[in-house]
């Protein structure tokens, strides 16, 4: 599948365009037919507009900027000012009530609710004042002009950086450079006695970062849909928000001190579900730093391990060709509607131009490279169709990609899936159905590194036998090992019978596992048992809690520790076990016994149904495959992390 926005949306406000567009151009940087363009859509508003280059005639350098500005202005819009303000001081007192942000997030909503009919945007070109653009452009000067860590930005660079007056889409016509100027900046004009510090943009953005680290308390806001907040004392005492808020956050706060500092984001992550927004700032010594405020500091650790497809910055001027594609009439699918960026994948990582052969009878002018995010196809990238190929730059190595288009019968494969691999090569994957293979499971999803981060409680562990609940005079029948971080199973040597079976920590420290399973030798079937619990106080019922090896949940677990903390099985009569096995504490995505799956191959433009299966193991086997395929394992039962993957040499290469 593919997503594509057939209906307007309020703030999405590209989709206005076509409202009150009235010509089109074919180069952003074109700037006397952009400027031309902008005037012959502005309507009333026109005068203002010729004031502002009228103004600056004799200056050159801010008469080009004035260029800029006006030249990409009518793809832009604005909230009014006096009834947007209104509803953030509505939201900024619920926020400061206290009260905790479950309990106010239907307030929350009803709030946007009810101030949407007054908050539909407007176009900036018909609506901004001569007075309020010959401000802002004198203030950008000024600034550029006096700040040390601005020094090293080129005119370019200024036009995006420093220049713009607004840095977020529907953002009200406010001075709230001015207003937001040296409100939230901790150090920031401390560290300026500092030779290294003075002329370097990444200590500013630093500073502003480490002052407000502590009082940003924002969690997910879930389901919530609600107008963004682009005031930022009010977004500050916000208790709900992700990584697109504490971007917003970072880049209001730098913006108005003239640090030169971006939104940058992924459309969609290359081996997961969702996209992603952080800050990069334009740095004046070595390579430029990306960070997602409050969480990761720049010049910090943010998501280095993770490979990226596509990443674009956000931006004053228009992305040119989703811009001409829209203005051609084509539909724009959801994850590209953000016209306002830059295309800086190379800025974060290898990346390879690729010239991928199309079906055929393929003759749509525009095709988008997808990704996949868990359950369907995400477009990250436009290009054009040549012929019978097309052609992408800058795009990321070590993804699986496909290539769709959208006609007017919807969204329409037009390529084999391939693979980017990190020597540039790539891999076009077509199903071989004449040669069959089984394919081996055990896991649905990729292990990422939160696993890993506590991989001290994931090691070894033991399991004991008796004939006593007491456990005197115990056998030791199995011991885990110590390297396997993630589910196992370990067979059973010891035919001997035993009606008291515990699970214990092998060393000293802590050993967690969310699920053990106990496979009866006679039947060959998993049997379970009544729990002993030794007599120890509860430390923390999120890892004491006994019941948690045996809930069927993989999420919830239970740690054991030396010779104190265990957990016993009494199976009423003495059994002999064929093979134990278990799962370590971990993110959910390990076969579980009892859940349900469903094993897909891409063929024919489309995942066809390669067989069912309700899991009796930590593992699952899938005979009668077509071989060479790009593959999809699907869990029925519970979960959305589902995820596709290569199939070679009996080894699963996840993509």
């Amino acid at each position: 599948m593919i997503r594509i926005v057939h209906n307007t949306c309020r703030f999405l406000p590209i989709l206005i365009i076509a409202v009150w567009v009235v010509s089109a151009i074919t180069s952003c940087y074109d700037a006397g037919r952009n400027v031309k363009a902008a005037l012959q859509s502005a309507g009333p508003n026109r005068a203002e507009l010729e004031a502002v280059l009228e103004h600056y005639k004799n200056e050159p350098l801010k008469h080009k900027a004035a260029q800029f500005l006006i030249g990409n202005m009518k793809y832009h819009m604005s909230i009014p000012e006096r009834p947007y303000m209104k509803y953030c001081m509505t939201l900024d007192s619920l926020y400061k009530t206290g009260e905790h942000r479950d309990s106010i997030k239907a307030q929350i909503q009803e709030i946007s609710d009810s101030a949407a009919m007054v908050l539909a945007p407007v176009p900036d070109i018909r609506n901004i004042s001569s007075a309020y653009l010959i401000w802002n452009i004198d203030y950008a000067f000024s600034q550029w002009d006096s700040l040390d860590y601005l020094k090293h930005l080129t005119f370019e660079q200024f036009c995006e950086y420093v220049l713009p007056y607004k840095c977020m889409e529907n953002q009200p016509l406010t001075r709230w450079k001015e207003q937001w100027r040296g409100r939230y900046v901790g150090d920031l004009y401390h560290i300026r006695q500092i030779s290294d510090f003075r002329y370097n943009a990444r200590r500013a953005a630093e500073a502003l970062n480490t002052f407000l680290a502590d009082s940003i308390k924002m969690v997910s806001a879930g389901d919530l849909n609600c107008i963004p907040v682009l005031d930022l004392p009010t977004l500050i005492h916000s208790p709900l928000g992700g990584c697109d808020e504490r971007s917003t956050v970072g880049l209001l706060n730098c913006r108005s001190n003239a640090i030169p500092v971006s939104i940058d984001f992924t459309p969609n992550w290359p081996d997961r579900q969702n996209g992603h927004s952080w800050n990069n700032v334009l740095a004046t010594k070595r390579r430029n730093i990306d960070y997602e405020p409050f969480k990761s500091f720049p010049g910090g650790y943010h998501y280095s391990d993770n490979g990226l497809a596509k990443v674009f910055r956000k931006t004053y001027a228009p992305h040119p060709l989703l811009l001409k594609a829209y203005e051609e009439g084509y539909r724009i699918p959801e994850s590209l509607l953000s016209f306002f960026m830059q295309d800086v994948t190379d800025e974060y990582g290898p990346t390879e131009d690729i010239n991928i052969l199309l079906s055929a009878n393929t003759k749509a002018k525009y095709v988008y490279l997808c990704v996949f995010d868990n359950f369907q196809w995400v477009p990250v990238d436009i290009g054009v169709r040549r012929h019978h190929k097309a052609r992408f730059s800058k795009v990321g190595k070590g993804c699986a990609y496909l290539i769709m288009a959208v006609g007017k019968n919807g969204p329409q494969p037009v390529s084999h899936p391939f693979i980017l691999h990190t020597d540039g090569s790539v891999q076009t994957i077509i199903p071989d159905s004449r040669h069959k293979c089984r394919i081996l499971l055990k896991r649905k999803f990729p292990a990422f590194s939160h696993i890993y981060s506590v991989n001290r409680f994931l090691k070894g562990g033991k399991i004991e036998a008796a004939d006593n609940p007491e456990f005197r005079n115990s056998r030791e029948i199995v011991t885990f090992p110590e390297w396997n971080l993630l589910a196992g199973e370990e067979t059973v040597h010891d035919t001997t019978g035993y009606r008291y079976w515990r699970l214990m920590s092998s060393h000293s420290g802590s050993s967690d596992f969310a699920e053990l399973y106990f496979y009866e030798r006679e039947s060959g079937c998993r049997i379970k048992g009544k729990l002993i619990v030794p007599d120890i106080p509860i430390r923390n019922p999120y890892y004491d809690t006994p019941e948690h090896i045996f809930d069927d949940d993989p999420l919830s677990y239970l740690a054991v520790q030396d010779t104190s903390r265990w957990i016993g099985f009494d199976f009423g009569k003495p059994v002999s076990m064929s093979e134990i096995a278990y799962i370590r504490r971990g993110d959910g995505n390990d076969i579980c016994p009892g859940n349900k799956y469903e094993l897909y191959c891409w063929s024919d433009n489309r995942w066809q149904l390669q067989g069912k299966a309700t899991a009796e193991k930590v593992r699952l086997i899938f005979d009668n495959v077509p071989s060479n395929g790009l593959y999809y394992i699907k869990c029925t039962s519970s979960g959305q992390q589902n995820r596709i993957f290569l199939y070679e040499n009996d080894e699963v290469i996840w993509y």
